[in-house]
């Protein structure tokens, strides 16, 4: 699977390609505009789904496990880069 395509489908069902948001952050084959696309998409099905996955006996991911994933990529992205 090439990556603009591993990226649509984990935009689309992130949990089909990632067990947890971390796994996100440690895929090597993405960069972290991609991450951040992937993360943000998750988090916002999350967002919508909140009342049907509080009512599961144990969510598979919490939504603060998702909040701290994605404010890692935002916040190496907006790291200024280091120049020699």
């Amino acid at each position: 699977m090439n990556n603009s395509k591993l990226v649509q489908e984990a935009k689309l069902n992130p949990t089909r390609i990632y067990q947890r948001p971390r796994d996100v952050l440690r895929d090597r084959r993405i960069q972290d505009s991609e991450r951040f696309v992937i993360l943000t998409a998750w988090l916002e099905a999350a967002q919508e789904h909140d009342v049907a996955v509080n009512q599961a006996p144990q969510p598979a991911v919490s939504l603060q496990e998702l909040k701290a994933a994605w404010l890692e990529v935002k916040e190496r992205r907006q790291a200024p880069i280091a120049t020699e």
